[in-house]
């Protein structure tokens, strides 16, 4: 006898065993073996690895935090002295001034000299008079050669001249003549009068230096004659080298950067080597400006000064100290910033930006050994795994193939595995169980044919049954199509949908609509020499064209009566503009009746009649549906087109109320109406387009 092989689902699923998939149950031994102990080595080493990174980047933080501050305070501290200075040599300068052991004159500019020679940032040290106007000073040379004397008072006609001093300050030759100078109209002095205390000036750069320079001033009262002004002292202090070079001899991790700015964002100092002024012509100095940190070369300065005016709106927000992350070209950054100013006015910001990566290049070194540890365990697990597979699972890999060759049919190959442990005893049970198998299957073989014979023959009927049935379903659905789309053709859609779902008597009362009548001038005397043909298609052609343009304006034709039309807005569905709807309708069937002409050639007119009011709606009938409508305002509409004119679109005074802001109409004058009695009435002649368009359409008329 021949076995045909198992049926497919079976062989699936014989074959799943060995095949890797994401459930539990269908993974394969091997798979099972390796990835344990994969796992448990990947995740012990990952775990620990990342720990120790987290650690690592919480210390780092904490670190940097420190850091920055312990160097923003060694900053504040240094400006702190660079700012006292000036106004304590103006305080000894204003006291020796009211004591007269200085001498607004060329005798006092050895005091001066001794002075200016304390600090190497201080730039020039002066005093001026309020009396006499004159002005005494000592600045350090342009050329660098030394110092120099500059005076204006009566002897120099209180213009201001240069002299070049010797070591003991005493003036030796004339360097210069700037001009016309007095000290009282100066903006370190009229700044340090006005407030009446000592006072900063605006950072601004020095001629010759080029580098940022401010001016303390202070106003000098002599208490013994009344708090009398005496005079102003003022000292330059140059935001110079040295400023630059503390900067630069502070630690900021590998690649970080310190600068100050004020609050206009104007850079005084860095620890970078850049010009902190910027030529605009590029030919003499005072065509140069005080470079804005916004403006740096340097990516560092220029990004982290750009990123505190996004991150407050501007830098005189800052108010207190802070410490802030943000990135640079993908890298993060650590950021502190201090306010720093003094009682005299000062307000500057000490900006220390330092890259993240200074601080956490060994963390991240680590983190890489770590992970290349992690490889190295886990190609070890996997290979140890291997090993002990190939140990334990060969005796189980023969089963598998025993059972697979029985899946496909081939029942002959027993499982010879010479084994006596369970094992073994396992491969003798996997025999035993083949050749039971094997004589179930031929049984069962014989049982499914028979019983497949009988089911396709059950199942030939029942499709047959199905197609009948489809056919019976499709019939009735396509009759009932036709019977809808018939009830459509008669009545409005939402009352259809009401009287399918309640049959029944239907009406419904509106307190407000637009009715539309049109009748065809002179059509009954043409019409009795047309064929009757002739005069259904005549009349079919006119009354479709209505139908298109009363379903463009979302409009319910009622009926036609003969050669009369009869249209309404405003239902069975409410709308707020019906009236203009209706009106717009009327005269686009003027405007299409020059297309239909008469058996003469001559073209036919409409006289159209308008009104708007209260109607009562609903369908009469049992067998044969109507939709119609009831009310007096039926009956004037009626009249408004019975009475009306050729060619003429006839309207009431509600219609006229509805219209007129849109709409150009002409009043007709007072009618007699059946019914009514006198009426005024009006003519509709076209949507309002320009100012002259009244004028032109009245001259119609």
């Amino acid at each position: 006898m021949v076995i045909r092989p198992l049926s497919k689902p079976v062989h699936k699923a014989l074959d799943r065993l060995s095949l890797p998939n994401f459930s539990p149950r269908n993974l394969s031994l091997r798979t099972i073996l390796i990835a344990s102990c994969a796992i448990q080595v990947f995740s012990a080493v990952g775990l620990v690895g990342y720990f120790s990174f987290r650690n690592s980047q919480r210390t780092v933080q904490t670190l940097s935090a420190q850091l920055r501050n312990e160097l923003t305070a060694r900053i504040e501290q240094q400006l702190k002295t660079y700012a006292e200075t000036p106004h304590g040599i103006n305080r000894l300068n204003g006291d020796m001034l009211v004591q007269q052991e200085i001498v607004v004159d060329r005798r006092g500019a050895s005091q001066l000299l001794q002075q200016i020679r304390v600090a190497p940032y201080i730039n020039g040290v002066y005093c001026g008079d309020e009396q006499t106007g004159n002005f005494l000073g000592v600045s350090r040379a342009d050329d660098g050669s030394g110092f120099q004397m500059m005076v204006s008072d009566p002897a120099t006609d209180q213009q201001m001249y240069l002299y070049g001093l010797d070591i003991r300050g005493n003036p030796t030759y004339l360097r210069e003549r700037v001009g016309q100078y007095d000290p009282r109209v100066r903006p370190w002095y009229r700044k340090a009068k006005a407030q009446g205390r000592a006072a900063w000036s605006e950072i601004y750069l020095d001629f010759s230096s080029q580098l940022p320079t401010i001016t303390a001033s202070l106003p000098v009262y002599n208490n013994k004659m009344g708090n009398q002004l005496v005079g102003v002292c003022g000292t330059d202090l140059l935001l110079s080298e040295e400023l630059r070079q503390f900067l630069q001899s502070l630690q900021i991790g590998r690649s970080g950067e310190a600068f100050v700015v004020d609050r206009a964002g104007v850079l005084i100092s860095s620890s970078m080597d850049e010009t902190v002024s910027v030529g605009l012509t590029g030919l003499i100095a005072k065509d140069s400006e005080a470079l804005k940190a916004f403006e740096s070369r340097h990516p560092l300065v220029r990004d982290t000064a750009q990123y505190l005016n996004q991150r407050f709106g501007k830098l005189n927000q800052i108010e207190t100290a802070q410490q802030l992350n943000f990135k640079l070209a993908g890298e993060p950054q650590f950021l502190e910033v201090l306010p720093f100013g003094d009682r005299y006015g000062l307000d500057w910001l000490i900006v220390l930006v330092v890259p993240e990566i200074d601080f956490m290049q060994e963390v991240y070194a680590n983190t890489r050994l770590t992970i290349l540890l992690c490889l190295l365990a886990l190609a070890l697990t996997i290979l140890i795994g291997i090993l002990c597979y190939h140990w334990v699972t060969q005796p189980i890999l023969q089963l598998k193939q025993a059972a697979q060759a029985i899946a496909k049919g081939r029942w002959d190959p027993p499982v010879q595995l010479n084994r006596t442990d369970d094992l073994g005893d396992l491969a003798d049970c996997f025999n035993i169980m083949a050749d039971q198998l094997k004589e179930s299957f031929t049984t069962l073989e014989h049982r499914v044919e028979r019983r497949t014979l009988k089911l396709t023959k059950a199942n030939t009927r029942l499709k047959q049954e199905i197609q009948d049935r489809n056919r019976a379903e499709l019939a009735l659905q396509i009759a009932k199509q036709q019977s809808e789309k018939l009830l459509l053709n008669i009545l409005p859609l939402s009352i259809a949908e009401q009287l399918k779902h309640s049959p029944g008597v239907i009406a419904e009362q509106f307190e407000e609509a637009t009715i539309l009548f049109a009748d065809i001038v002179n059509f009954t005397p043409i019409a009795s020499h047309l064929k009757p043909i002739e005069l259904v298609n005549q009349l079919n052609e006119i009354f479709s064209a209505f139908d298109q343009l009363a379903q463009e304006h979302n409009l319910e034709k009622i009926k036609t009566i003969g050669d009369a039309y009869m249209v309404v807005g405003g239902l069975p569905i409410p709308q707020t503009h019906h009236t203009e709807a209706i009106a717009s309708m009327a005269l686009r069937m003027q405007s299409v009746m020059p297309q239909f002409t008469r058996h003469t050639g001559q073209p036919l007119e409409l006289r159209i009649g308008i009104h708007t009011g209260p109607v009562v709606a609903g369908v009469i009938g049992m067998k044969k549906f109507t939709y119609d409508l009831w009310g007096d305002t039926v009956n004037v509409a009626y009249r408004m087109e019975s009475y009306g004119r050729p060619g003429k679109i006839q309207v009431t005074p509600a219609v006229y109320e509805r219209l007129k802001p849109q709409y150009i109409l002409a009043e007709r004058g007072e009618i007699l109406v059946k019914g009514k009695g006198k009426m005024k009435t009006y003519w509709l002649i076209k949507e309002k387009v320009t100012s002259n368009s009244l004028a032109i359409a009245l001259t119609d008329y």
